[in-house]
């Protein structure tokens, strides 16, 4: 199992030396992680850390970090990769029950309360799936051709909202639009919208619908309950929107080796979320290190960062050396 190092709540909730942290998510007392190693060849693994008692449980092997991770009350969420072959997974806290979802994973999957929805092909078809993990009820959000017409479509990322589940639909082709599609809960349609010159529109996550980055436009929001999409204050890559959760956006600041993040709420308050700079098992003689949010997760107004710290020399190597992975929480107000 990845070592993990004990430490202060002082200095965060979980640090594990010589792997990168990321996805994070949390449900009640419970953190879940997935740590992998710098080099291809270093193993990963999705562990469990009781927040109450520190102790840490390993859940699965190899997990596959570039789709999501999730909670929910009575199972964690994650995927793996098999071959091509990419599959959503369910297991039990306690590691017991193990479930298949899809075998069919396409996008980087989302939850929100007990809901959860993904994207997954068969075929010459893709659809998306939204699932209350309550009573196992299903909702079909969207099927379609992959390619009609003449027009390709990819789904590039799902996100759920208080309201109904929003994707991105990226063109493949050249010469026709791609498409941000939002179902809103209880609606038999969805509702979709242009997205001219964007090949891949860049969805955040957002309590409240779709906010995403269109290609020399800026930030676009389409809440529910609105019918058409605006154009947001933020037209450029700096900073970089990663969440609008309850009126509390997330923002990415920094460059290079230095990112850092900024919430920003309702009243055009800023709070700057405390970074480490170190940690207890980085080395000191190995020169400057880079620091690299790798994932985020909100717990009602506790916000939980993983944070991904390693020699600068030791990342141009592509090496392991100094590697850290450490998990803080802050909480912020919600106005």
């Amino acid at each position: 199992m990845a070592a993990v190092v004990p430490i202060k709540r002082s200095q965060g909730l979980l640090l594990i030396n010589g792997f990168a942290v990321g996805p994070v998510a949390s449900s009640g007392s419970r953190l879940v992680v997935e740590a992998a190693g710098q080099e291809a060849s270093a193993p990963s693994a999705l562990l469990q850390q009781d927040l109450k008692t520190g102790g840490v449980r390993q859940l699965a092997v190899n997990p596959n970090e570039n789709y999501g991770l999730a909670t929910t009350s009575t199972a964690i969420i994650y995927a793996t990769q098999k071959g091509e072959e990419s599959n959503l997974m369910t297991v039990s806290p306690d590691g017991r029950k193990r479930r298949v979802l899809s075998h069919t994973l396409i996008a980087p999957f989302d939850a929100r309360g007990e809901m959860i929805a993904w994207a997954e092909a068969d075929g010459g078809r893709q659809r998306v799936v939204v699932r209350d993990m309550r009573n196992g009820r299903q909702l079909v959000a969207m099927d379609m051709r992959k390619c009609s017409h003449g027009r390709c479509y990819r789904i590039d990322r799902v996100v759920v909202a208080d309201s109904g589940v929003v994707f991105d639909l990226g063109a493949v082709g050249q010469g026709y639009p791609s498409l941000v599609v939002r179902r809103e809960f209880g609606r038999a349609r969805p509702r979709i919208v242009k997205v001219q010159n964007d090949p891949q529109p860049d969805l955040a996550r957002s309590s409240a619908g779709a906010l995403y980055y269109q290609f020399e436009r800026g930030w676009v929001r389409w809440d529910f309950g609105k019918p058409k999409p605006f154009l947001t204050r933020f037209r450029g890559t700096m900073p970089w929107l990663l969440d609008d959760e309850q009126g509390r956006l997330l923002l990415l600041a920094g460059s290079g080796c230095k990112q850092n993040l900024v919430v920003r709420l309702r009243d055009g308050r800023k709070i700057r979320i405390p970074a480490p700079a170190s940690t207890p098992v980085s080395p000191k003689n190995l020169g400057p290190l880079c620091r690299h949010v790798t994932s985020f997760s909100w717990t009602g107004r506790r916000l939980l960062i993983a944070w991904s710290l390693i020699p600068k020399i030791s990342l141009e190597a592509h090496a392991d050396v100094g590697l850290a992975g450490i998990v803080t929480a802050v909480h912020i107000p919600s106005d």
